[in-house]
């Protein structure tokens, strides 16, 4: 008889197969508190993901657990079955494939976190196959890369105050530098050392460094005062003050103070769009990741090696580089020059 889930208020829990309470009571016998272990095992678990992916796999497990109780399934441990039948339902209600396989990773990181069997098997993935061929896997509503020319016209645009300097700041560290919008917000002063060359970022974890390895980026001296990405740090330093804390903090938005909070992930993609809006552009085409995606196209349009761009925006493979690289380099042969 297949375990059925327990309806609890806290977190699901797996009723004991036959046999299970003879193993563990020799193991409480001999000093060995299992449940403790296991609480201590998800926690490990757990651990591995980033503070985003864990957010989005609790939102993935909430959409299973309630297509499981309209559709009478049960969800832990669930079957084959159950799991085909929810991937087909979410292509129904048009979700994304890339959210289609994080739900299906979603359900499978539940029940390997407390000890039941995976449910995606062969079966599974021949369905998200059919589901990639039939869907596609183009990004919907990507964020465009910033081109140079447009970051300079937004340079030009950012006002001269506080929010202008701090701005400014943040869109030229985060061209120049690379990096994620969630790396960007969680930069300290600390984390920034200034050297004769330039400046040196620390970035202390990332989506690919969930271990806290760390890596340094270091961040050249523009050839032009407008977009030169140290001085702006620089003057956004002088406007902030040395006081310990995130390097990009809120501004309150009636008296300008500057508080001690961070800028979220989000909050940055609010600073680029706005910044774009004032320059004439359209704020929905931008976000966060323009900044990131510019430095990549730009410097796959300057000449540089792959590696070169990896070690820039910490990319860990050359196939997520190469998107950038292929759009920098459309134009850079004309197969039918001098016969149109």
């Amino acid at each position: 008889m297949p375990q059925v889930a327990e309806r609890a208020a806290g977190p699901v829990a797996l009723i004991a197969p036959a046999g299970a309470g003879a193993e563990q009571l020799r193991l409480f016998d001999s000093g060995v508190d299992v449940a403790a272990l296991r609480i201590e095992r998800a926690a490990i678990t757990e651990r591995r993901l980033s503070v985003n992916t864990r957010r989005a796999y609790r939102a993935d497990w909430a959409d299973f657990l309630r297509w499981c109780d309209s559709a009478g399934r049960a969800p832990l441990p669930a079957s084959t079955d159950t799991v085909c039948l929810y991937l087909v339902g979410q292509a129904r209600a048009e979700k994304l494939v890339a959210t289609i396989e994080r739900r299906c990773s979603s359900i499978a990181f539940e029940h390997l976190r407390v000890g039941a069997r995976s449910p995606i098997n062969e079966d599974v993935r021949e369905v998200l196959y059919g589901l990639r061929r039939k869907l596609g896997v183009a990004p919907v509503n990507a964020k465009v890369a910033l081109s140079v020319d447009d970051l300079r016209a937004v340079l030009r645009a950012t006002p001269e105050d506080v929010w202008g300097v701090r701005d400014r700041a943040v869109l030229l560290l985060g061209f120049a530098s690379g990096l994620r919008r969630s790396e960007l917000s969680a930069l300290d002063l600390a984390s920034v050392r200034f050297e004769p060359a330039g400046l040196v970022v620390t970035v202390a974890r990332s989506k690919t460094d969930q271990e806290g390895l760390g890596r340094e980026v270091g961040v050249h001296r523009g050839r032009h005062r407008l977009t030169d990405p140290v001085g702006a740090v620089t003057a956004w330093i002088r406007e902030r003050g040395n006081w310990p804390g995130p390097l990009f903090p809120i501004i309150d938005v009636n008296t300008g103070a500057i508080s001690r909070r961070r800028v979220s992930g989000h909050g940055l993609a609010e600073v680029v769009q706005s910044a774009v809006k004032r320059a004439g552009l359209d704020p929905a085409r931008y976000g966060g990741h323009s900044l990131r995606a510019g430095c990549a196209t730009a410097a796959a349009a300057n000449g540089a090696s792959d590696l070169a761009i990896m070690r820039r925006t910490g990319h860990s493979s050359v196939a997520m580089v190469g998107r950038y690289v292929r759009h920098a380099s459309v134009f850079a042969v004309d197969p039918l020059a001098g016969v149109l």
